[in-house]
């Protein structure tokens, strides 16, 4: 580790370069590699085209949301001291509205539209205890991070007449009780139960106090002495996607009719990671709640878009665009997935079976655009053995007219500004995106000041 404003050696990579135990190390591993020609065509063969509804099942609003986090430093002297930032956007946009965004005449965007259409963004914001950061009092960093999390997701969120409050939607996706088995402070083995009216009981061992949000798990990923990035990356995972499904539930009890007009676009897989993992089914088993009250009065399921901008998958789909025609699609089926995306000769039973609630897919647009979207699988749970649900999740006809609606929605809002983009998203991370300079100087003020450090 250098020094602080100590410079490195410009040579320094050399020792690698000429290293002949790199090289053959490199020589001994299986990774993704990019495909020979005779393998793209392969692959491109397996591709279909891609489906369409002609515009015709477009929804009438689209809510966009992404997330964003930060790490600052409560002070320059202590840069290890830090407290966590995360920010959560979700931007409405009208399809008339944005219709009219070019003047037909000119063919010219309307600024003050434009304007307009960014009013409509809302951002929420959580601040989380970071390393070397007590909370609270609490007897550990790790004490005082539930005690935040807690109070953070059981805060309301909202300015007008229904409440944003992320633990009523904890609750709404596991039926109204949560158990959590043992003392998240000690360890010790205590079943804790919460319901509405019990939202925090007390450890009969150590008399610290239990949470239902305990039941995410994220604490576990805290430590009292070294950096926390991970739990809150965590956390921003689980409140972006508890942030949709608050959403679609206000709108579900108020106007299901209205629901199926709408569409949600997420930045990223439809899944969760590490600790609350666990939520994804229950998420699963809610949208399949929400489309069979759909499906029952003859209304389209509910159309949820997961889009990535990175990863594996699209590492891999950029390595094979240029062998694709346009307007193609593939689902990304298990054996298609080991073999090509992971390097695995060896393919596991179901791939994302404690993580997925929806199935990813690649499209080209007929605009020559490569994106990787997911909509949720059709189904209420993965009872099925983890084979059999790796079949069934790949099975096209399972998912009635959700796909070509997705692809419509992709096609109506792919954008020219940068890599496999579509409007709603490039619009949410705008709002949710904590930048560098200006915004990340703010956070360091705000910090400093809130903590009453004396470094300012």
């Amino acid at each position: 580790m250098p020094y602080k404003g100590e410079v490195a050696g410009k040579g320094g990579h050399s020792d690698f370069v000429r290293n002949p135990d790199v090289a053959e190390f490199l020589a001994e591993c299986d990774y993704m590699k990019e495909p020979g020609e005779a393998e793209a065509k392969a692959m491109a063969s397996s591709f279909s085209s891609a489906p369409t509804e002609n515009g015709s099942a477009l929804p009438r609003f689209v809510v966009a949301s992404d997330a964003s986090k930060s790490d600052t430093p409560i002070s320059d002297r202590l840069p290890s001291t830090q407290v966590g930032f995360v920010k959560v956007s979700q931007v409405l946009i009208g399809m008339e509205k944005y219709g009219e965004l070019i003047d037909p005449n000119t063919r010219f965007v309307d600024p003050f539209k434009v304007a307009e259409m960014h009013r409509n963004a809302s951002a929420i914001t959580y601040t989380l205890p970071g390393s070397n950061v007590r909370f609270q009092g609490a007897k550990s960093v790790k004490d005082g991070f539930r005690r935040a999390v807690f109070k953070q997701l059981n805060a309301n969120r909202s300015q007008g007449e229904n409440k944003l409050i992320l633990v009523n939607t904890l609750m709404t996706l596991c039926n109204g009780e949560i158990e959590i088995e043992k003392c998240p402070s000690c360890s010790e083995q205590f079943t804790f139960k919460f319901s509405a009216d019990q939202l925090e009981a007390t450890c009969g061992q150590c008399s610290e106090p239990v949470f239902i949000t305990d039941w995410l798990r994220i604490h576990e990923d805290v430590s009292d002495f070294g950096n926390n990035t991970s739990a809150i990356t965590r956390l921003m995972n689980v409140v972006e996607h508890l942030l949709l499904i608050t959403l679609i539930d206000q709108v579900f009890n108020a106007n299901l009719r209205a629901l199926a007009s709408m569409a949600f676009v997420m930045d990223g897989p439809l899944a969760l990671f590490g600790q609350p993992a666990k939520l994804h089914a229950k998420i699963m088993a809610y949208l399949h709640r929400v489309n069979s009250r759909l499906a029952s009065l003859s209304l389209d399921p509910l159309l949820v878009v997961g889009l990535q901008k990175t990863g594996e998958v699209m590492d891999h789909a950029n390595l094979l665009n240029r062998f694709l025609p346009a307007g193609v699609l593939r689902v990304i089926d298990d054996e298609y997935r080991y073999k090509y995306i992971k390097g695995s000769n060896e393919q596991g039973g179901n791939f994302g079976s404690e993580t997925y609630y929806g199935q990813d897919f690649l499209f080209k647009t007929e605009r020559g655009r490569i994106f990787t979207f997911a909509v949720p699988y059709p189904f209420r749970d993965k009872t099925n053995s983890d084979k059999a649900f790796a079949r069934q999740k790949a099975d096209l006809s399972e998912y009635g007219n959700s796909i070509s609606r997705a692809c419509d929605l992709i096609r109506h809002f792919e954008l020219n500004l940068y890599e496999s983009a579509v409007v709603p998203v490039a619009l949410a991370h705008r709002h949710a995106s904590i930048s560098i300079v200006p915004g990340g100087k703010v956070l360091d003020i705000i910090t400093k000041t809130g903590l009453k450090t004396d470094s300012i």
